[in-house]
């Protein structure tokens, strides 16, 4: 599959690869699509909370917070 990338986003593509933080522009672009996919399930997910919420059911906040703190490290080593 080939794409092009936009003009605009040049500078900072080159940027993060001058600073070692992506090999080349393909590893960028997997990264982007990488955050859309995860986005998109956390925007699922939340969706599924408020949809318990309103037929009265919860979670304790502490389960909670440890929950979205499992998720932010899978998601962070995940890019290691």
């Amino acid at each position: 599959m080939s794409t092009e990338i936009p003009s605009d986003y040049g500078p900072a593509i080159h940027e993060m690869i001058a600073q070692g933080k992506f090999q080349n522009e393909q590893e960028i672009v997997a990264e982007g699509i990488r955050l859309v996919i995860a986005r998109d399930k956390l925007h699922a997910d939340i969706q599924a909370g408020i949809d318990e919420l309103d037929r009265g059911e919860s979670v304790d906040a502490d389960e909670v917070y440890a929950e979205a703190r499992r998720r932010i490290k899978a998601i962070e080593d995940q890019k290691n």
